[in-house]
């Protein structure tokens, strides 16, 4: 089935972006099957893709939102539920600014045992690792 170029078809997707783009954390909506779930995130990313088509006439050359939708700091995830429903997570992508460091002028090449960071962290999560 193709899909809408309208954005008038999208007034639920629309409410679903917006109300994840006001949430903390973003917004989440369950579906009985996983190809619902798909069908979904597609309408939602086609809405996005309609929005951006639309700010390129609303809004001129050079300002923040030409060619951008506001919602596109959403990623959209599929997850199931152990209840066995299928869930379209529209998450903010953020970053937690505390792992972010400006690189120093004498910065050396940093050598991660990555086995050990793993070890480290399922030590930290209660699970014991073989030697």
């Amino acid at each position: 089935m193709a899909l809408s170029n309208s954005t008038l078809a999208y007034t639920d997707c629309k409410e679903f972006l917006e109300r994840a783009v006001d949430a903390e954390r973003g917004a989440r909506i369950p579906f009985k099957t996983e190809k619902e779930a798909e069908y979904w995130r597609m309408r939602c990313n086609q809405f996005r893709k309609l929005d951006r088509i639309d700010n390129l006439a609303i809004h001129e050359f050079g300002s923040k939102m030409h060619g951008k939708s506001e919602y596109d700091v959403i990623s959209m995830v599929i997850k199931e539920s152990p209840d066995g429903y299928w869930w379209v997570y529209a998450q903010k992508r953020t970053l937690d600014p505390g792992v972010i460091e400006d690189i120093p002028e004498d910065e050396t090449a940093l050598l991660v045992d990555f086995d050990e960071v793993k070890m480290i962290e399922d030590q930290s999560n209660g699970n014991e690792t073989p030697n």
